[in-house]
């Protein structure tokens, strides 16, 4: 019995786990994302780990459901710590917070290796994870986008070599843009944090011209100006 089709926001995800990886899933929803992986002959394997037994016995009844639980572990864990040692190569991390995953790789040194591609999917708090993995010396490889019931969401791949960076306001909040390669799904992304932050700079009163959210939207005309879907 087979999975079948992922939602768009993890299928987008999924593109990045490598050939032959051997895949923890932290946050595991349901185990729906290794299964699939599983099905396609992606991974030779995969950890499931959530912080609560709920979704890991979910995952765990879907896993026997589809034929894969000998090639899946359950650990219940609060982040990626726990999976030291485990001989993990990719690890996914979504349908959390920018700040929540920012604190799991904190957490978890084993991921400080050129070895480890995260796959990373923030709900919220973009800005906080772009800067996070700049300056824990992670290199972003790539960021995808997707639009999922309604909704635009970034899946962003980190390895890390080392090298600390600086990055502007501009990319933090809006990610990498190259103009004239702005897909769909991505400018539909920008056009829902441009929006938010007009929001917040509104509400800011007569000292929103002075906000910060008034100088990425600043950067943002003078860089992008309109963005045509």
């Amino acid at each position: 019995m087979k999975l079948g089709v992922l939602g768009k926001r993890l299928l987008c995800a999924s593109n990045f786990v490598r050939q032959d990886a051997y895949l923890a899933d932290i946050g595991t929803d349901h185990a729906y994302l290794p299964l699939f992986l599983l099905d396609a002959g992606r991974i030779v394997g995969a950890v499931c780990s959530d912080i609560n037994s709920a979704p890991l016995e979910s995952a765990k009844r879907n896993a026997a459901l589809y034929g894969h639980a000998e090639k899946i572990k359950f650990v219940l864990a609060d982040g990626a710590g726990a999976l030291a040692d485990m001989g993990i190569t990719d690890y996914t991390v979504c349908g959390m917070g920018g700040e929540l995953i920012a604190d799991i790789i904190e957490r978890a040194p084993q991921l400080k290796s050129g070895d480890v591609r995260l796959i990373l999917q923030p709900m919220t708090k973009h800005a906080h994870l772009r800067r996070y993995l700049a300056a824990a010396g992670f290199s972003v490889l790539a960021e995808a986008y997707s639009k999922d019931a309604g909704k635009f969401y970034v899946t962003v791949v980190a390895e890390y070599d080392g090298r600390q960076r600086e990055i502007s306001n501009l990319e933090a909040e809006l990610g990498k843009i190259e103009k004239n390669k702005i897909s769909a799904e991505q400018a539909g992304f920008i056009k829902a944090r441009v929006a938010s932050l007009k929001r917040a700079a509104l509400g800011k009163g007569a000292g929103g011209d002075d906000s910060y959210e008034a100088s990425v939207l600043r950067e943002y005309e003078k860089v992008v100006g309109e963005i045509e879907v």
